[in-house]
């Protein structure tokens, strides 16, 4: 009888492995998707980055627009107009034992000079951060509030971004603006 009949026939030996071509290759595509997934990393990092100065930003504006509101007589009469985090300031002798009305305007411009630039070793909020007041500012006849006491107040900071027709990093002044009404 011959192996044939019997059911035994001799096949060639098959491959029970990978090549080492097949190996280098399947490295390579996942090298490739590594570097993309880094690369959308890096570029998520950067845009929580800028989210997160743009929030701090508003936050800084708020919470001027919140000192001028609790202080409406001072604000309306226009102590608060022209107020820069520029200018050099002095810590007001006034805020231990408490601030009246005028004094309350230069502890409340300090305070938030202090929180903007992060004086006295305090962290700053934005890296080159800056604010302004401008607004209105006018009080109607018998010291009454006229109507429409427009406020702006204007956080500036600075930010590194991608420039790309420079293909390079660049830094640009970036902008908060919050108007109010008092």
């Amino acid at each position: 009888m011959s192996l044939q009949m019997l059911g035994m026939v001799r096949r060639p030996s098959r491959q029970a492995g990978m090549t080492l071509i097949e190996i280098l290759v399947t490295v390579l595509v996942l090298a490739v998707g590594l570097l993309g997934m880094a690369s959308l990393t890096v570029g998520s990092l950067k845009n929580n980055q800028g989210a997160f100065l743009r929030t701090q930003a508003t936050i800084l504006a708020y919470d001027m627009a919140d000192r001028m509101k609790s202080n409406t007589a001072e604000a309306i009469s226009g102590s608060y107009d022209g107020a820069t985090t520029t200018a050099s300031l002095t810590a007001p002798s006034c805020i231990a034992s408490g601030c009246s009305g005028a004094d309350r305007v230069a502890a409340d411009i300090f305070a938030w000079k202090q929180q903007i630039e992060g004086a006295n070793g305090n962290m700053a909020m934005l890296p080159g951060g800056e604010g302004a007041i401008s607004g209105a500012g006018a009080s109607g006849a018998g010291g009454t509030t006229a109507a429409g006491n427009v406020f702006t107040i204007t956080i500036t900071w600075r930010e590194d971004r991608w420039d790309e027709t420079q293909g390079s990093m660049s830094t640009e002044n970036q902008q908060t603006v919050v108007e109010f009404t008092l």
